[in-house]
């Protein structure tokens, strides 16, 4: 498998997870853990940098 087919692949799984979070029964957790994993296998650049939510951060003190 060459890059171009990884990345192929990652966006699909991204799109089919994307339309996986829109359903009714969702499993929120599962999409939570799964889409930054995903996201992060994708080449630097490819998505914008994403906001912090204010949740807890570790490199507080």
């Amino acid at each position: 498998m060459d890059a171009n087919e990884d990345f192929a692949r990652t966006a699909a799984l991204l799109g089919a997870l994307d339309l996986y979070e829109r359903r009714y029964e969702t499993d929120a957790a599962f999409v939570e853990v799964i889409a930054p994993a995903l996201a992060l296998s994708l080449p630097i650049g490819v998505l914008p940098p994403m906001p912090y939510d204010g949740g807890d951060d570790a490199t507080e003190g």
